[in-house]
């Protein structure tokens, strides 16, 4: 059965989320005909924006402790499994609202709810997580998006991706999707795309909170830009040889190859007490020159 999916548009952009993940599966560009999502691909990548939660990234145990206590968890956690319903649809904004069941009771025993908020703009659209701890105890938890942009990377040579102010503290590969953080890591104000740049992976980057991303064609004009929030993680990551480039806003990482497998002890997880929340949010640009 094909998932429920809801539209949003303005006078510039249609947009289509489906129901399963919440995912962003369209950004229709009506300005200048283009589709901005990467549409799912048999043998590259069968995604268009996926919502990672409770943990991010690959996870070397198959799931995480919390004390003696095994949660056999599938990389990238289950949200992108799940079922979100509408809260409130309008013609430029959508909330959509995923909670725990018995299926995720069975690998992470937390009451919890996600709130997820879409909104249209002028020039592109605002995006959001709202994490809540709906349950009588702690729980550790990491958050992130995963959108994928379709962009020319494999016919044109050139394209890069630019960090303003201060920059952001890497390139930092991943090597059999784990990842190990030096000391004194170099602060990085662009990021060139090459044809080998993704052999081994995602790429990411440190200190990313508030920071403002802008992708740039190989004639130096910004075709997109994101920026994040609260999110200290920036992964990119793409498939050599096609049009695609993920860059994605992360509260957490993919495991480092030594890790011991407790969920305090994962790389960027972080606490909610019972009744707290925390709002993650991205706002994407396009410029309308491009």
């Amino acid at each position: 059965m094909a998932s429920r999916v809801w539209h949003l548009e303005n006078c510039r952009f249609r947009v289509t989320v489906q129901a399963q993940g919440g995912e962003l599966c369209s950004l229709w560009d009506k300005a200048i005909g283009t589709e901005w999502m990467w549409q799912p691909q048999e043998g590259v990548w069968n995604n268009s924006a996926t919502q990672l939660f409770p943990v991010v990234g690959r996870l070397i145990h198959d799931g995480i402790w919390q004390g003696a206590q095994f949660y056999p968890l599938p990389a990238h956690g289950f949200l992108r499994q799940q079922a979100f319903c509408c809260l409130e649809h309008s013609a430029n904004c959508l909330t959509l609202e995923a909670t725990a069941s018995e299926a995720t009771f069975a690998v992470w025993p937390w009451h919890w709810r996600v709130t997820l908020n879409v909104e249209l703009t002028d020039d592109g659209l605002l995006f959001s997580q709202e994490v809540t701890n709906e349950d009588k105890t702690p729980f550790w938890f990491s958050i992130g998006w995963h959108p994928g942009f379709a962009l020319p990377l494999s016919s044109e040579q050139g394209w890069q991706v630019r960090f303003a102010g201060d920059g952001v503290k890497g390139p930092l590969p991943t090597r059999q999707r784990t990842l190990t953080v030096a000391e004194n890591l170099p602060t990085r104000d662009a990021f060139l795309l090459q044809t080998d740049s993704f052999t081994d992976g995602a790429v990411y980057f440190a200190d990313s909170r508030e920071q403002f991303i802008q992708v740039c064609s190989p004639d130096g004009k910004t075709v997109l830009s994101m920026e994040t929030t609260v999110q200290e993680w920036l992964a990119l990551w793409g498939v050599p040889g096609a049009d695609l480039l993920c860059i994605e806003p992360l509260a957490g990482t993919t495991d480092a190859p030594d890790f011991d497998g407790q969920a305090d002890h994962k790389r960027g997880m972080r606490q909610h007490a019972p009744g707290e929340s925390q709002v993650f949010s991205v706002r994407l640009r396009f410029p309308v020159d491009v």
